[in-house]
């Protein structure tokens, strides 16, 4: 991760921090950050910053009001990447995602006094080397099932990324968006990392997970997959006819759901 990318995480964890100790110190005992924030693969003006915060209590009326106070406040400032995570009290850590209702969360900077957010599998595992910005976690007292993970990922290939594919696939709006780069690029490195959990029942970022796949899939696969690296990272595109890399992208995104339906 880059020195820019580094910087933009510490000013945004900083001011989210001061944050929560002006408005719900006594609310928040922990924070800790998750995705491409701790993962290394973050980029300024794509990535969200993702993050589990640690409740004292399950929240009141007034503490998620000071709650949606405070995601305003933050989200005052537009150069600031967007909250997207989720408000656990310690019990429900312990307990795991299958066990925990709908509760606060933010997606892509919007506050929701209570919705399921990223209440699975996939967060907890990816906790397991979250970075503390308040507070710390033992490991050990986190829930932890790599096979209830394996089969997430799986119920969500079946779930979301097949629609997904089928819409992209057409000439709708996703279709159309297939054209560009970056959808592209979300598609193939996010069925990527799929692959690589059911795989390995670990957590990969989208880079290192396309550079998995890499090594993995067919030399038939080498292109499109190194043109999703190159536009995550801000490189050229090879392709110079963008439906030729509309072409391969479903191709390569078909192959990797085939290949997590046989894993």
């Amino acid at each position: 991760m880059d020195g820019a990318a580094q910087t933009t995480i510490d000013l945004a964890a900083t001011i989210f921090r001061t944050r929560i100790d002006r408005y719900c110190s006594d609310l928040v005992p922990g924070l800790h950050l998750v995705g491409s924030a701790a993962d290394g693969d973050f980029r300024p003006g794509q990535s969200d910053l993702d993050f589990v915060a640690v409740l004292s209590r399950i929240p009141t009326d007034a503490d998620i009001e000071a709650l949606g106070i405070l995601h305003r406040s933050y989200g005052s400032d537009p150069t600031l990447p967007r909250l997207d995570g989720i408000w656990l009290t310690r019990e429900e850590l312990r307990a795991g995602p299958d066990a925990v209702g709908p509760g606060p969360t933010s997606a892509s900077g919007t506050f929701f006094e209570s919705a399921r957010g990223n209440r699975n599998p996939v967060t907890w595992i990816s906790l397991q080397h979250g970075i503390p910005i308040i507070g710390t976690l033992d490991p050990g007292t986190l829930w932890c099932d790599r096979e209830r993970l394996r089969a997430w990922v799986r119920q969500n290939a079946t779930g979301y990324w097949r629609p997904w594919l089928n819409r992209s696939s057409g000439w709708g709006p996703a279709g159309l968006a297939m054209l560009g780069r970056a959808a592209p690029m979300w598609g193939v490195l996010g069925i990527a990392r799929q692959h690589y959990t059911v795989t390995t029942g670990e957590i990969a970022s989208k880079s290192a997970a396309g550079q998995w796949a890499l090594e993995r899939f067919g030399e038939h696969h080498r292109r499109i997959l190194a043109e999703a690296l190159a536009s995550r990272h801000g490189a050229p595109s090879a392709y110079r006819n963008p439906f030729n890399r509309r072409r391969d992208a479903l191709t390569f995104i078909a192959t990797a759901l085939a290949a997590i339906d046989a894993a």
